[in-house]
């Protein structure tokens, strides 16, 4: 909602004082609007289910037919391969959930932004 309120002010404004600042304000305000879509749809787009499955095929095709194809059995090179494809789908399966897990955004740039919006918020002329 703030978005298209910000934008309908903007635009009442670049059409009362048609100014090269007023230019730059709005082409800012666009940017920000653009950024701002991008990021919430980055939080919202998910690896698909499909490729989920595919991963886990591919990981126990890959450990069976390493785990078949030795001769004699050395401990060590029965678990490596399959805790490195364990570890490898924790780490999309983390980057897949931005908002929990290991791997976070460091969101404290956003909150120094959204105080200084609050408290350098100029009165709207009307």
């Amino acid at each position: 909602m703030l978005p298209s309120l910000l934008w309908q002010k903007a635009e009442e404004f670049a059409r009362q004082s048609p100014t090269p600042t007023t230019a730059l304000f709005v082409a800012s305000l666009n940017d920000a609007i653009d950024l701002s879509e991008k990021r919430l749809t980055a939080l919202e787009n998910r690896v698909p289910l499909t490729i989920w499955l595919m991963l886990l095929l591919i990981a126990c095709l890959t450990c069976l037919t390493s785990g078949y194809g030795q001769r004699r059995r050395f401990w060590l090179s029965t678990v490596i391969s399959p805790l490195m494809i364990a570890i490898v789908m924790g780490l999309i399966a983390d980057l897949d959930s931005p908002r929990s897990g290991f791997l976070r955004v460091d969101l404290r740039s956003l909150d120094r932004l959204a105080q200084d919006l609050a408290k350098d918020v100029p009165a709207c002329p009307e």
